[in-house]
C-alpha cells in the first residue's frame, strides 16, 4: 500500500515538472511584441534598514534607457531605523533627478505593517499606468523598464520578470547552490504562466497595470498576509479578472539580488515564502502543494524503511529518478536563459540538499515560524 501511495506522488510530482517545462518552451516561443507604447511608468521600490545596500539599486535605476519624462522612481522608507532616508534623500540631490521621490511610510504601530502596505501607501500617490516594483538591494539592467512595457498588449495586465542571483555576490558554494534552487523556483513560476495556470512570481521583477491593481482591489483579502504583494496579488487577478499574464524572458529584463550567507537565514527567508501557500485562492493549488509536500516528507523518511528492507529499493529509486529527471531539464531551459550553464556541475549536490529544506522550510512555514523585518 505504502509503496502504491508513492509511486502516484512520484507520478504526480513528476509530471507536474513536466508540465513546468512545457510551460517553459512555450514561453520561450512566444513572439516578442512589437509596440513602441511609451506609458507613463511608476517604478516602486520599498525599503526598510537598506541603507548598506541602496545606492547600488538607485545607481541602476537612475541608468535606464526609458525616457525620464515617461518615469517616475518612488522610494519608500518603510520604518527605517537607520539612515535609509538620509541615503535616498542625498543621493536623488547629488544626482539631481527630478524624476525621483522619497516617501516615508508610517502606520500607527497598532498593527503590523508588511511591505505590501508600503506598496498600497505609495500606490495612492504613483501616477503611473503600468506599475513596476523592486527591491532595495537589487540591481536592474539598464534595458529593464524598456523590456518589461514591451511585453504588454491590450490584453495583459500582469508581466513579471525573472530574478538571479548577481554573480558578483557568490562567494562559497552555499551561494553557487542558493543560485541554482533559486533557478528552479523561479522557472517552475515561468513555466506555470507559460500553461496558464498562474502560481509563483517575485515581487523584486513583477509588474502589472494600475487598472488591473484597482480591479482586484489590491491586496484585499490578503493584506494581513506578511508577503504576498506578488504572487497572490498575481493568482487574484488571474482569478477574477480578465486580464492575461505573461512572463518577460528577455535576458536584458533580469534582475539581481544577493543570496543570504547562512543556513538559518535561508531557511527563515524560504520559510516565509512558504507561508504563503495556504493563502492561495482555490482548493486546487493547495492540494497540489500539500501533494509535493507529502512527496518530499517521503522522499525523506522512506530511505530509512528501505535500508531495513521494510520497502523496496527499486522503488524508492524510481521516485528519486521521477524528481530528478524533469527537474534537470527545467534548470536546463533555466540555466541557458540566465546565462549560467556552468551552474549544472552542482546540480546533484543541490539535490541532496533539496529534500530535507522543503520539508523544514515548509513545516516552519506553516506554522508561522520565521522572522520579519520588525517595525522599530
Amino acid at each position: 500500500m505504502i509503496e502504491t501511495v508513492f509511486l502516484f506522488l512520484s507520478l504526480f510530482y513528476g509530471g507536474l515538472i513536466l508540465f513546468f517545462y512545457i510551460g517553459i518552451r512555450r514561453e520561450r516561443a512566444r513572439k516578442p511584441s512589437s509596440n513602441h507604447w511609451q506609458p507613463f511608468v511608476s517604478v516602486l521600490v520599498p525599503a526598510r534598514n537598506e541603507a548598506a545596500h541602496i545606492i547600488p539599486t538607485l545607481q541602476s535605476l537612475a541608468g535606464q534607457t526609458y525616457p525620464a519624462s515617461r518615469l517616475e522612481v518612488i522610494v519608500i522608507d518603510d520604518h527605517s531605523s537607520d539612515c535609509t532616508g538620509e541615503t535616498v534623500r542625498g543621493f536623488i540631490a547629488a544626482h539631481g533627478l527630478a524624476h525621483f521621490q522619497l516617501l516615508s511610510h508610517r502606520v500607527d504601530g497598532i498593527q503590523p505593517s508588511y511591505k505590501k502596505t508600503a506598496i498600497a501607501y505609495a500606490l495612492q500617490s504613483a501616477r503611473g499606468e503600468i506599475i513596476m516594483t523592486t527591491d532595495a538591494d537589487c540591481r536592474v539592467q539598464p534595458d529593464w523598464v524598456a523590456s518589461m512595457v514591451s511585453c504588454y498588449d491590450a490584453e495583459t495586465g500582469i508581466v513579471a520578470g525573472l530574478a538571479a542571483f548577481d554573480p558578483e555576490h557568490e562567494k562559497t558554494l552555499f551561494h553557487k547552490l542558493q543560485t541554482l534552487e533559486f533557478a528552479g523556483l523561479v522557472f517552475a513560476g515561468v513555466g506555470a504562466i507559460g500553461n496558464h495556470y498562474p502560481l509563483i512570481c517575485n515581487g523584486s521583477n513583477l509588474s502589472y497595470r494600475k487598472a488591473a491593481y484597482d480591479e482586484v482591489g489590491g491586496f484585499a483579502g490578503h493584506d494581513h498576509v506578511p508577503s504576498g504583494d506578488d504572487d497572490l496579488f498575481m493568482q487574484n487577478v488571474y482569478h477574477y479578472t480578465r486580464w492575461k499574464v505573461r512572463y518577460n524572458l528577455d535576458y536584458r529584463a533580469v534582475i539581481f539580488t544577493r543570496p543570504v550567507d547562512s543556513p538559518g537565514a535561508f531557511l527563515n527567508q524560504r520559510a516565509r515564502w512558504a507561508s504563503k501557500g495556504t493563502h492561495y485562492p482555490g482548493f486546487k493549488t493547495l492540494f497540489i502543494l500539500l501533494l509535493i509536500y507529502f512527496f518530499y516528507v517521503s522522499l525523506l523518511s522512506l530511505p530509512v524503511l528501505a535500508l531495513t528492507g521494510r520497502f523496496s529499493g527499486t522503488v524508492l529509486l524510481t521516485g528519486f529518478l521521477l524528481k530528478l529527471i524533469p527537474e534537470f531539464l527545467v534548470l536546463g531551459e533555466a540555466v541557458k536563459v540566465l546565462q549560467r550553464r556552468e551552474l549544472l556541475r552542482w546540480f546533484v549536490m543541490a539535490e541532496i540538499f533539496h529534500v530535507p529544506y522543503i520539508v523544514l522550510a515548509g513545516l516552519r512555514g506553516f506554522f508561522k515560524l520565521y522572522r520579519w523585518k520588525l517595525k522599530t
